[in-house]
């Protein structure tokens, strides 16, 4: 049986008898769930032993999947911070909620934001503005929650604004954190923190995680007698990556050892979270409270692979493509666990699928509380789905109308339709029209082969669909660029497949990239000296190989391997023949997406 609100049992008792009288009292006395809602900052989808990590240990998580529901289709609303807070608190789309950017740390507040007119030369799109503060108007579910008899907690990252967009104005009584910073606060995990922070004081250099896990047990015990409702958003994995010295050491050997997820750092990082998820499993088992408590564990995006500590990626969401940032499976797809003894068997996993906007009709259909009224919800319940019922879910969407430098996005919408995958991407054809991706995921997760043109109906179904929702929810969106050059240079480079000239000037270019393979055509300057040789100065997070020849049509010579890893350095890349004139075809072989930078081209003979 699912708990009613008390409070309508209490509506009914005035003008009752007794045998209503006592029907309603036996209600009114069934305790309703507590909720905690862990949300982890950049955790990926295989991220979790349970899901199939190599390298990361979480037993404290894994055993609550054991009491549970696992999720294996379940999304972020975004692949970025921000927008996913904002919507998993007001139950819409990123797009209706106008926040599509994690702009909530800057120091400008923008509410009211406007499509663009006209944008860079290098790209063919523009860039919508996008709002930096969650508005106070806001209907938001710990509102609607404390308005319901709730005491309410919000203890970690916020970044959804600064003062006066604070967690204090949107429903929750007790905020611990919860300020705009991006990141840790003072960008640093480990204290001693300023009065700013908005954390207790502390002793020593403790880890700020570990500071919530505290402090959220201390609310656990404090309000056991009463339902209560904890957003628990931890600041790991985000960066800057720091971890426990102890811990990086006894994680090195495996990080080692592993092919896709090598960052020693990361695993420590993980092994906080899941030590401070124990600390909350615990406390809840001592209080007795464990069977009627809703414990939902998740991430805002998928894992980060465009950082390099370590010179390596943080993680890999192999077999998903790309990561935090980017629209593709790995910036979206992320773990989801939940678990409520009283209504949900446990070790289960379903394929339904799932999206941070779910949350908060999911909450109001579990305490049969109406929606508010003037305020839409994107959502749906998922509560059929966590009782083992048939549910089809219908589409969702994640709204990405942003290209991003470090993380290879262009500018897009996508949306997933049981096992379909569409992805709109603005602008990005010959004369600017909008180009379409469809992928069926149920066999290609790793998103590799586009079916748009082999699947021409469905293709057309979807992009209809997805504009009526694009229209009905008022979402802001690229327009085509006035400005767009597609003979543009920059340090001697011009585009040909496969990115975007970001920036650059005479002796530098800056390049974004969302496939696995970018051809640039490289003018030689006019008298220059004869070579067999292209060497320029070269830094990316992307490029793993990279091969040339002259003319339009080369015979290629031999390639050129690097790492990236962020580190400058200095590429000479063989041509097969000796230049002083003329074009130059140059290939580079992509890990991922990403952002590379070419610096002081020149031809040199070897």
């Amino acid at each position: 049986m699912i708990p009613k609100k008390a409070t309508i049992a209490k509506t009914s008792l005035a003008m009752a008898g007794l045998l209503t009288f006592s029907a309603a009292a036996e209600e009114s006395q069934a305790p309703r769930p507590n909720i905690i809602h862990i949300m982890v900052d950049d955790l990926g989808w295989r991220d979790l032993s349970i899901y199939g990590s190599e390298t990361f240990h979480t037993p404290n998580i894994d055993a609550l999947a054991a009491r549970g529901l696992r999720y294996s289709n379940a999304y972020a609303a975004s692949p970025l911070c921000s927008p996913t807070r904002a919507s998993t608190l007001t139950g819409q789309t990123v797009g209706r909620v106008r926040f599509t950017s994690p702009t909530g740390h800057i120091a400008q507040v923008i509410l009211d934001p406007q499509e663009s007119e006209t944008g860079a030369p290098g790209y063919p799109m523009t860039n919508p503005a996008t709002r930096s503060r969650l508005p106070l108007e806001s209907t938001t579910i710990s509102q609607v929650l404390k308005d319901n008899g709730y005491r309410t907690a919000m203890m970690g990252k916020w970044h959804l604004g600064h003062d006066p967009y604070i967690p204090e104005n949107f429903g929750f009584d007790v905020v611990i954190g919860g300020r705009g910073t991006p990141g840790p606060p003072q960008s640093r995990f480990f204290g001693p923190w300023n009065e700013e922070a908005n954390l207790p004081p502390v002793e020593g250099s403790p880890n700020v995680d570990d500071v919530l896990g505290d402090e959220a047990v201390k609310f656990i015990a404090g309000n056991a007698d009463d339902p209560f409702f904890l957003a628990l958003w931890l600041y790991n994995v985000h960066a800057p990556f720091q971890g426990k010295p102890e811990d990086i050491e006894a994680y090195r050997p495996f990080a080692e050892s592993a092919w896709y997820q090598r960052s020693a750092i990361m695993a420590s990082m993980v092994k906080t979270l899941d030590d401070n998820v124990g600390k909350i499993m615990a406390e809840l088992e001592k209080q007795g409270l464990l069977d009627n408590t809703i414990v939902i564990f998740t991430s805002d995006n998928g894992g980060n692979m465009y950082d390099r500590p370590e010179g390596e990626n943080p993680t890999n969401n192999n077999p998903l493509r790309a990561g935090k940032g980017n629209n593709y499976e790995g910036g979206i797809r992320v773990p989801l666990i939940v678990s409520w003894p009283q209504e949900i068997a446990f070790n289960t996993v379903t394929d339904a699928v799932n999206i941070s906007y779910d949350f908060f009709p999911t909450v109001l259909d579990i305490l049969d509380i109406p929606a508010p009224a003037g305020w839409p919800l994107d959502g749906k319940s998922a509560l059929p789905a966590w009782q083992g019922e048939p549910f089809e879910r219908g589409p969702v969407y994640t709204v990405f109308p942003h290209t991003v430098l470090a993380t290879g996005n262009v500018s897009n919408v996508a949306m997933i339709d049981g096992k379909w995958k569409l992805m709109r991407f603005f602008n990005t054809g010959i004369d600017q029209q909008d180009e379409y991706e469809l992928y069926d995921l149920s066999i290609d997760p790793g998103e590799t082969r586009n079916l748009a043109a082999a699947y021409p109906g469905r293709t057309s179904q979807m992009a209809a669909e997805m504009a009526r929702h694009l229209g009905e929810t008022g979402t802001l969106l690229p327009r085509k660029n006035p400005n767009y050059d597609p003979d543009l240079i920059y340090g001697g480079f011009q585009m040909v497949k496969g990115g975007f000239l970001a920036g650059g000037n005479d002796t530098s270019a800056t390049v974004t990239a969302k496939d696995h393979r970018v051809t640039m055509r490289y003018h030689i300057p006019a008298q220059s000296t004869p070579g067999n040789v292209l060497e320029f100065d070269f830094l990316s997070n992307c490029v793993v190989g990279i091969t040339a020849g002259p003319g339009t049509l080369p015979v290629f010579g031999s390639p050129a391997l690097t790492i990236p890893d962020l580190e400058s350095r200095k590429i000479r890349v063989p041509l097969n023949a000796e230049v002083s004139d003329g074009v130059i075809t140059v290939v580079l072989d992509l890990e991922q997406p990403g952002r590379m930078h070419i610096s002081e081209p020149k031809i040199v003979r070897e």
